[in-house]
C-alpha cells in the first residue's frame, strides 16, 4: 500500500511527547496527514520543566506556543494540545499501540489494544522512556513509563519478537511538586537498530523512531534536543 499520486502520504505517529508532537506538527505542515496515537490527551507535550530557561528552535511548535504565552508547563501542553488540534492534517488519537502492522517487509501501521488498526505509508515511534517500562516507587512496582502513565509493553514484545535489540536504561527522578521521587527502569532501541544518518529503523521498511526511545551515549536527549529531532523527524516522514 503507497500513497495514491495526489492523496497527501498518510503517517501514523506514537507518543504524544515533545518529539511526536513536533514530529506530527512539522509533517502536517509540509503537507502530510499524521495520525498522532498517545495513550492519554491529558499529558501532550508534557515538559519536565518550566519554558523559560529553553530556547525553542524557530518553526517549532514550542516556539509557537511561547511565542503565544506559554510561560509554565500546563500552559505549553494546554496551547499545544489546541494548536496540534487545530493543524490541518493531524488527527489525535487517544488509543495504545499495541503492534506493529506489517505487509511485505514494511510497516503500514500499527495494531490498537481496541482491535482497530491505525493504517498509514509510514510510522514513527517516538514513545520516549515507555517501552518495558517499570516505574518503582519505594517497594511498589508498576507497570508505567511515568507517574500515572502506562507502559508499552505489547509493543515492546512485538518488536523483541521482531528482532529489535534493545539497551537497558535507568532514570533517577526526584520528587517534584509534591510527587515521591522515583527509578524507572525502561529500554531504548540500541544504537546498532538505527540507520547511519538515524531516524529509520532499517530492518522493516518505512519505521522511523526518535527521542528518548533511541539510545545514545550521554543517557535521554534534553527538551530543546527532543524538539529539533522532532522536527527533523517530521521533515524526513513528510519528504517524497
Amino acid at each position: 500500500m503507497g500513497a495514491e499520486v495526489g492523496a497527501p502520504l498518510r503517517l501514523v505517529v506514537v507518543g504524544g511527547g515533545v518529539t511526536g508532537c513536533e514530529a506530527a506538527w512539522s509533517a502536517a505542515r509540509a503537507g502530510a496527514d499524521v495520525t498522532l496515537v498517545t495513550t492519554s490527551l491529558d499529558t501532550v507535550y508534557s515538559l519536565d520543566e518550566d519554558p523559560a530557561g529553553l530556547t525553542p528552535p524557530e518553526g517549532s511548535l514550542l516556539a509557537s506556543v511561547v511565542a503565544a504565552g506559554a510561560r509554565t508547563r500546563w500552559e505549553v501542553h494546554r496551547r499545544a494540545k489546541y494548536a496540534l488540534e487545530g493543524q490541518k492534517g493531524v488527527h489525535l488519537l487517544q488509543s495504545t499501540a499495541s503492534a506493529l502492522v506489517v505487509e511485505g517487509g514494511a510497516v503500514r501501521g500499527v495494531e490498537t489494544w481496541e482491535g482497530v488498526p491505525r493504517r498509514g505509508d509510514r510510522v514513527a515511534l517516538c514513545v520516549g522512556t515507555f517501552l518495558r517500562a517499570r516505574l518503582e516507587v519505594g517497594a511498589v512496582v508498576e507497570q508505567m513509563g511515568r507517574l500515572s502513565e502506562m507502559a508499552y509493553d505489547d509493543l515492546y514484545e512485538d518488536l523483541l519478537g521482531r528482532g529489535f535489540a534493545f539497551a537497558d536504561l535507568t532514570l533517577e527522578v526526584p520528587g517534584v511538586a509534591g510527587s515521591l521521587p522515583h527509578v524507572v527502569r525502561t529500554v531504548a532501541f540500541a544504537p546498532e537498530e538505527l540507520s547511519a544518518e538515524g531516524l529509520r529503523l532499517p530492518r522493516l521498511a518505512g519505521l522511523y523512531a526518535a527521542g528518548a526511545c533511541v539510545a545514545r551515549p550521554g543517557g535521554p536527549p534534553n527538551v530543546e534536543d527532543c524538539v529539533a529531532e522532532g522536527m527533523r523527524l517530521g521533515r524526513a516522514l513528510a519528504a517524497a
